[in-house]
């Protein structure tokens, strides 16, 4: 009985840290409005103020370009989070705690008058979040940010500007959360799935590109309404088409095989 109270308090202390982690100014999703809160900002929150203001400012970046305009600001906001993740002080070198202390003095000052726009502050604040360099390679592509699903599924691409390494991610959104998704099936939690593809279609693999559509279930059919249908990028003559409720469980649902028609996993010639 101990054993389990002590668990049941780990987990409650675990679950309560991580809650803490939260940004405390994510609400805001302005960055002038972020900024002229400036002077009500205590010295202990300096570092979630600059890192909100950085996350926005890129928000905001990204948000300009008129063919992203549909697309939310928290879905924005959500892919440069992914990309940047807040570095804390405490883990910092004694030399980048300097060098994120003399950057802060710096930005107190842009925002203390209002000098929103100026490059220098620009670079200041490069320099608070990644005091020297280390850790903030990726960059997303605004050309290579797509609408899967409106309002349900998006992706989009980062690169490495060291080594031009490309990734795509993947952000879906439902009525409780939103979060990055991979769109490939776990091999270990859906065997079926690929048990039956090794069947059909042994030489099969997933391609690294955004898939050709994402569309939702038939909302006459109430057991499919909220499914998620996603059609592979086809690359050579084979192809393949599965849906998934939560991005954790996949049905492998369509095939075409060297070229031919799309045929239903369900209805496939049995082997005995």
């Amino acid at each position: 009985m101990k054993r389990n109270l002590s668990l049941l308090i780990a987990v409650l202390f675990a679950f309560n840290f991580s809650f803490a982690q939260k940004n405390k100014f994510e609400n805001v999703m302005n960055s002038r409005k972020l900024g002229v809160s400036y002077k009500n900002v205590k010295s202990k929150d300096k570092e979630d103020f600059y890192q909100q203001y950085y996350w926005l400012t890129k928000m905001e970046q990204l948000k300009a370009y008129p063919h992203l305009d549909g697309i939310k600001p928290k879905v924005l906001y959500s892919f440069v989070k992914e990309i940047t993740p807040q570095i804390p002080t405490k883990t910092l070198s004694e030399e980048n705690k300097k060098f994120r202390s003399e950057a802060e003095l710096s930005l107190d000052q842009y925002l203390k008058n209002k000098d929103w726009n100026n490059p220098i502050m620009a670079l200041n604040l490069e320099t608070y979040v990644d005091p020297q360099n280390e850790k903030y390679f990726a960059v997303i592509k605004p050309e290579r940010i797509v609408t899967l699903l409106p309002k349900r599924l998006y992706s989009f691409t980062s690169e490495n500007v060291k080594t031009a390494e490309q990734k795509i991610y993947y952000l879906w959104i439902n009525e409780r959360d939103h979060k990055i998704v991979s769109i490939i099936p776990d091999e270990k939690k859906n065997p079926d799935f690929y048990r039956l593809l090794h069947e059909i279609l042994p030489e099969y693999k997933f391609p690294n590109y955004v898939p050709e559509e994402a569309r939702m279930g038939d909302r006459k059919v109430k057991s499919d309404a909220d499914y998620i249908y996603i059609r592979a990028f086809q690359i050579g003559s084979d192809n393949i088409e599965y849906k998934t409720l939560d991005f954790e469980n996949f049905i492998f649902v369509r095939y075409k095989k060297d070229g031919g028609p799309w045929t239903d996993v369900e209805h496939r010639p049995r082997k005995y």
